[in-house]
C-alpha cells in the first residue's frame, strides 16, 4: 500500500472527539427538533449526518487535489474547527429567536396543527404546499453543514492512514459510542441549547489536536481564544437562559414560567388560556361547578398536560364530572394504576372518586419535579400524597416487572410519540398500546378488573383499542367478547374500557344513567349491539380479517414487533402516496411531511452523491473489480443500518425508558465495533478476502440467531433490576458489534490497493446509509422490526456474493 504516514496518539485522540461531537450534534439535533417542530423532524438528525459525511466523502473524490495528504493533519485541522463554526451557528439561530420571536414563528408555524388549541396560529390546510419542498431542502443543507465538515476531517484521515484504518476506525467508533453516554450527561447538566456549545467546544479541542507540531503559534492561540468565547457563552446561557427556547406548542409563549431538559424531553410550564381551562377534554356539558385554575405543561412540542390548583372539596365533582371517572365510579375504593399521569390529572381524578390507593408511574422525572417541588405549593404536592405512590419509570416496564393486581388500570390519552431513539422515521411507535401490552395489563387485573383507555375519537384510535382489546379476548378464549367491552365518548375523547369479566346489568345500567346525567355520548354498549357504526360492525366481527380488508384504515392490532399504534396507513396506500395523488384518503399532514422528507433525502443523496460518481467517474465503473466494490460498500450502509434499528426497537421494552435502549445499545454496537475493527488488524496483507468470506456467513448467522432467541430471552429477564438488564444488554450485543466492526475496515484494504478510491467507497458507503436509516423505518412501520432484521441479513448476503464475485487485478 502506498501510504507511509505514520498515526499517532493525538490524530486517535483528535478522531475520537471529533467522533464524539459529531454524535453529539445528531443526537441533541433530535432533541432541539422536537421541541420547535414535529416530533418526526428528529428523525432527520441521522440522514442529516449520514449525508452530510457522505457528501464530505464525494468532495474528496472528486477533488483530490484540493486535499493533498500531505497535508492530512492541518486540512483536518480546519475543517474540525469550521465543524464547531456551523454548531456554533446553530446555536446563534435561538439567540435570534429570543430576539425576534416572530421570526421564530414564521418558521415554525407550518409546523403544528392548526385546529387544536394552542395551535390556532398556524395554517389551516391539511396538505403539504409544494413549496414546503425546497424549505425542507433548505433546512436539510443548512443543518448538515457540520457533518459536512466533520465527514471531512474523517475521510482524509482515514485515506491518508489506510495502513492504519482498522486502529483509526476503532477510535472513530469508540469516539462515537463515548457520545451516546456524554450526551445523556450534558443534556441532563445545561439542557439542549447550552450542549451545543460544548459540543461546539469539542470539535475546537479536536482541531487542536489535529493541528501539527509545527503548526504557527498563532493558529493555537486561535482556536483558545474561541474556546473560551464559547465557554463564556455557555456560562452566560446556563445563568441567564438568553438563547433558551421560548416556543410551546408553535407559538411564542413570553410569560413562560419555568421550562427543563433532560435526556430525553423538555417540559415547559406556562400559563393556560380561558377557553383551554373551560373546554377540558372528557368534561361532562352538563357540569356547572367551579374551574379550577391550571398550567399548561408540555412536553418538547406535542405532548400535552394540565397542572390544576389542588382543592379537593372544591373541586372534586369537576374531576367526578370527566368521561375518564367511569371505571372509578363502578369500582369505588379501588387500588388503581395510572399510566402516564403527566401533571396529576388522572390521580385527581380517581382520588375524587375515592379510590384507595393510586400507583402513578410516570416516565418523566421533570413531569414529577414539576408537580411535587417547582410548583409545589400550586398542585399541592400531590404525588406526596399518603395515598399516591410515585414511581418514576417507563409504564410498561412497570406493569411486566410487578406483581400487584388492579382493580383499575388507567391510561388518559398518554401522548408516546416522543423522538426517535434510533433517529429514523419511526412514526410514533409506542408499546404502549400492542397485544402484548394488553395482555400485561390483563394478567395485572383484579376478577373484576378494568382497563379504562382514553383517546381522541376523530383520529380512529379507540377502534385500534377495540381491535386490540378483541384481539385479547380471543387469546384468552372468551365466548363473548364484546361482553367485556364498552365505550362512551364526551364530545372528542372516548373512554374504552375492557372488564376482566363480563359487564353486569347492573353496572350497564348504572352507566347509562351516568351517561344520560352526564350527557355523555354511548358508542358500544354490551346490552345494545344492533347499532350500525364502525365500532358495532368491527365487534360483531370479532375483528375479522374480511372487516379490516374492507376497513379504509389500517386499524388491525398492533404487536411489539410492529407497535405503531398511531399509525394507520395501509402498505399499499402508502406506496401511493409516492406519485403525490391530487386526492389521498389519508390527509395526514405528519404523513404527507413523512412522504415529502422521503423524497428530499432520496434526490438530495442521489443528485449529489451518485449522480456526480456516475458522470464524473464513468471510466472506473468500467474498471475490472469496480462493480463488486461498490456493491459491497452499498451493503454494508443498508446492512448496518437495517439491523441497528431493528435491534434498538427489540431492546426497548427490556430497558424501560427510550434514552436507555438507545445509550445502552449504541453504545454496545459501537464500542465493540470498535474493538472488532481493532481484532480485524490482525489479518496479514493479502488474506482480507478470504476472511470476509468467513466472517460474513458468521455475521449472517448470527444476527438469524439474535432474530430468533432476542424475543423470548429478552421476556424472560424483564423482571431484573434495571443495571443487570443492561449489564445484560451489553453482553448480548456484543458477539455481534465485534463482528460488525470488521468488514469495513478489512473491505477497506481488500479493495483498494492505494487508498486512491478510499473517499469514493467510503461516500457510497454514507450514501446507503442515509437511504437505510428512512427504508428501514418504512419497512418497519408496514412490515415490523423482524421483517426489518431479515432484510439487513439479506443485504448481507449480497456482500457476501460481491466479495465472492470479485477477483484482485
Amino acid at each position: 500500500m502506498n501510504n507511509s504516514s505514520t498515526l499517532d496518539r493525538r490524530t486517535c485522540w483528535g478522531m475520537f472527539l471529533l467522533c464524539m461531537a459529531t454524535l453529539m450534534y445528531e443526537l441533541v439535533l433530535t432533541r432541539i427538533f422536537s421541541v420547535l417542530m414535529w416530533y418526526h423532524f428528529a428523525s432527520m438528525a441521522i440522514s442529516l449526518a449520514l449525508f452530510g459525511l457522505g457528501a464530505a466523502a464525494l468532495t474528496i473524490a472528486l477533488a483530490p487535489r484540493w486535499f493533498p495528504l500531505e497535508r492530512g493533519s492541518l486540512i483536518a485541522a480546519r475543517w474540525s474547527a469550521l465543524f464547531a463554526v456551523g454548531v456554533t451557528l446553530f446555536f446563534g439561530l435561538f439567540v435570534l429567536f429570543r430576539l425576534y420571536p416572530q421570526f421564530g414563528f414564521t418558521v415554525l408555524s407550518f409546523f403544528h396543527q392548526p385546529h387544536y388549541q394552542p395551535f390556532q396560529q398556524g395554517p389551516g390546510a391539511t396538505s403539504v404546499p409544494a413549496g414546503m419542498l425546497p424549505a425542507l431542502a433548505a433546512l436539510y443543507l443548512v443543518t448538515a453543514f457540520p457533518f459536512y465538515c466533520s465527514g471531512l476531517a474523517v475521510t482524509l484521515l482515514l485515506t491518508r492512514h489506510l495502513r492504519d484504518i482498522n486502529r483509526l476506525y476503532c477510535w472513530d467508533l469508540l469516539g462515537a459510542g463515548a457520545g451516546c453516554m456524554a450526551i445523556i450527561a450534558v443534556l441532563n447538566l445545561v439542557g439542549g441549547i447550552t450542549a451545543i456549545l460544548v459540543i461546539a467546544a469539542l470539535g475546537l479541542a479536536a482541531a487542536a489536536l489535529f493541528l501539527p507540531a509545527d503548526a504557527p503559534r498563532g493558529r493555537r492561540a486561535g482556536l483558545w481564544l474561541v474556546l473560551a468565547v464559547l465557554t463564556a457563552a455557555g456560562i452566560g446561557n446556563y445563568v441567564a437562559d438568553y438563547a433558551e427556547i421560548r416556543f410551546a406548542r408553535g407559538r411564542y409563549e413570553p410569560g413562560m414560567i419555568w421550562s427543563g431538559w433532560n435526556s430525553f424531553s423538555r417540559v415547559a410550564v406556562y400559563p393556560s388560556q380561558g377557553q383551554e381551562q373551560e373546554r377540558a377534554w372528557g368534561l361532562s356539558r352538563s357540569y356547572r361547578g367551579p374551574i379550577p385554575e391550571q398550567l399548561g405543561m408540555v412536553i418538547d412540542d406535542s405532548g400535552y398536560t394540565t397542572l390544576f390548583r389542588r382543592d379537593d372539596e372544591r373541586f372534586r365533582e369537576f374531576f367526578r364530572a370527566n368521561v375518564i371517572s367511569l371505571a372509578y365510579a363502578l369500582r369505588p375504593g379501588a387500588n388503581a394504576l395510572a399510566i402516564g399521569p403527566g401533571g396529576g390529572k388522572d390521580v385527581l381524578v380517581a382520588l375524587a372518586a375515592d379510590a384507595a390507593r393510586v400507583t402513578a408511574v410516570e416516565l418523566n422525572s421533570l413531569i414529577a419535579e414539576a408537580v411535587n417541588e417547582r410548583f409545589a405549593a400550586f398542585s399541592g404536592e400531590l404525588y406526596r400524597d399518603p395515598r399516591v405512590r410515585l414511581v418514576v419509570d417507563e409504564g410498561r416496564s412497570f406493569v411486566r416487572r410487578s406483581s400487584e393486581t388492579f382493580d383499575v388500570i388507567q391510561a388518559s390519552a398518554v401522548f408516546g410519540r416522543m423522538a426517535p431513539a434510533a433517529g429514523a422515521f419511526t412514526l410514533s411507535e409506542n408499546n404502549l398500546y400492542t397485544v402484548e401490552a394488553f395482555r400485561d395489563y390483563w394478567d395485572r387485573l383484579s376478577e373484576d378488573g378494568i382497563l379504562s383507555i382514553s383517546r381522541f375519537i376523530f383520529e380512529r384510535e379507540t377502534l385500534r383499542l377495540v381491535s386490540l382489546g378483541l384481539e385479547l379476548l380471543k387469546e384468552k378464549g372468551v365466548e363473548d367478547p364484546a361482553a367485556h367491552l364498552v365505550v362512551i365518548r364526551e364530545r372528542g375523547l372516548a373512554n374504552f374500557m375492557l372488564k376482566r369479566s363480563p359487564f353486569t346489568t347492573e353496572e350497564l345500567g348504572f352507566l347509562r344513567e351516568e351517561a344520560r346525567a352526564r350527557e355523555y355520548d354511548l358508542v358500544f354498549m354490551p346490552d345494545a349491539r344492533d347499532g350500525d357504526s364502525q365500532y358495532h360492525r368491527l365487534i360483531a366481527s370479532q375483528g375479522s380479517d374480511a372487516f379490516y380488508r374492507e376497513f379504509p384504515f389500517d386499524i388491525r392490532p398492533v404487536s411489539d414487533d410492529r407497535p405503531f399504534f398511531y399509525y394507520m396507513l395501509k402498505p399499499e396506500d402508502f406506496l401511493r402516496l409516492l406519485t403525490f395523488p391530487e386526492q389521498s384518503p389519508f390527509e395526514d399532514r405528519a404523513i404527507l411531511t413523512l412522504r415529502n422528507l422521503l423524497v428530499v433525502v432520496t434526490g438530495l443523496v442521489l443528485v449529489c452523491l451518485l449522480l456526480p460518481l456516475a458522470l464524473l467517474r464513468g471510466r472506473e465503473l468500467r474498471t475490472p473489480g469496480t462493480a463488486p466494490r461498490l456493491l459491497y460498500f452499498a451493503c454494508l450502509g443498508l446492512g448496518f443500518m437495517l439491523i441497528e434499528i431493528g435491534l434498538l426497537r427489540r431492546f426497548t421494552v427490556f430497558l424501560g425508558p427510550p434514552i436507555y435502549a438507545l445509550a445502552v445499545v449504541l453504545f454496545a454496537l459501537l464500542v465493540f465495533a470498535g474493538i472488532g475493527s481493532l481484532l480485524a488488524a490482525r489479518c496479514g496483507p493479502g488474506a482480507e478476502r478470504r476472511m470476509l468470506l468467513r466472517l460474513l456467513p458468521a455475521l449472517i448467522l448470527l444476527s438469524l440467531v439474535y432474530v430468533a432467541v432476542l424475543p423470548p430471552v429478552l421476556t424472560s429477564w424483564l423482571t431484573l433490576p434495571l443495571l443487570l438488564r443492561c449489564v445484560l444488554a451489553v453482553v448480548l450485543l456484543a458477539p455481534l458489534g465485534l463482528i460488525l466492526g470488521m468488514p469495513l475496515p478489512l473491505g477497506m484494504r481488500a479493495f483498494h490497493p492505494t487508498p486512491a478510491a478510499v473517499p469514493w467507497s467510503w461516500g457510497i458507503n454514507s450514501a446507503t446509509s442515509v437511504f437505510g436509516a428512512i427504508f428501514a423505518a418504512v419497512l418497519s412501520m408496514n412490515f415490523g422490526f423482524t421483517l426489518t432484521l431479515l432484510a439487513g441479513v439479506g443485504v448481507y448476503l449480497v456482500g457476501l456474493a460481491a466479495v465472492w464475485w470479485y477477483r484482485p487485478g
